[in-house]
Order: C-alpha cells, then sequence, then structure tokens
C-alpha cells in the first residue's frame, strides 16, 4: 500500500512537471521542440527570400525520409547536368545545395539567391548534419 502511494504521488509529480513543461514552451520560442527530431535542420537566414512564392527567414531541412536511393539520384541529376564526379564528395558544393533544395521542399535556383554568407551557412548546415550522422 505503501508503494502504491508513492507510485501515485511519482506519477502526479512527472504529470505536473510536463504540465509545467508545456505551459512555459508555449511562452517561449518553439526551440525546444524543434530539438525532438534530430533529421531536421532549422536554419535562420538573416536576409529573407521568398521560397515556393512565401517571404522566410528561417529554413528548415527535413532529411526524415532521405533514403539511397534520394542520394543516387542527385549523384545522376548531378552526371547529367555535366558535372562528371557526380556526388563525389560531401565537399562538393553543389551535392550540398541538391540535398538542400531536397530537405526543404524548393528548387535549387531559390537557394541560389539567398545572400552569400546566408548560403554559405545552409550549405555548412548540410554537410555537417551528414558528418556528424
Amino acid at each position: 500500500m505503501k508503494n502504491e502511494k508513492h507510485g501515485k504521488q511519482e506519477l502526479q509529480a512527472n504529470q505536473e512537471v510536463q504540465n509545467q513543461e508545456g505551459t512555459e514552451a508555449q511562452g517561449k520560442n518553439v526551440i525546444n521542440l524543434k530539438v525532438k527530431n534530430p533529421n531536421i535542420i532549422y536554419v535562420t537566414i538573416k536576409n529573407p527570400i521568398e521560397i515556393n512564392g512565401e517571404m522566410t527567414n528561417e529554413l528548415v531541412m527535413d532529411f526524415t525520409n532521405l533514403t539511397g536511393k534520394d542520394i543516387m539520384k542527385l549523384d545522376a541529376e548531378l552526371r547529367m547536368d555535366g558535372r562528371p564526379g557526380g556526388f563525389d564528395s560531401i565537399y562538393n558544393q553543389d551535392a550540398m545545395l541538391l540535398l538542400a533544395a531536397r530537405g526543404i521542399g524548393c528548387v535549387p535556383d531559390d537557394l541560389e539567391e539567398l545572400h552569400g554568407a546566408d548560403f554559405f551557412e545552409v550549405l555548412m548546415q548540410v554537410r555537417n548534419f551528414f558528418i556528424q550522422w
């Protein structure tokens, strides 16, 4: 009976903590919620651009469903574009651009319109994602 009472108190305490965390998250930035999926990269850009018809200052790259087949298609696309090396390296800027565009769901041309510093940040974030994986 003592264990049952202790178990109920612990469950109640856990629920209170979860409720408190939920309430705190509502009043703060959603950054804490963004950390939950390690396959999604959020990049705040300093110079907003138009992506898919909407102005944005944050790019969200979702690599949750990226497969080896997707990588092979990207390699073939680069080769058909006249880049004989295809996706030959994680340091290949063209490959990182295509990966970023796929993760965002936009065309690479949209990303090429980024300010140089924002463009470099996006490509670095993609590269770092795959290096750390």
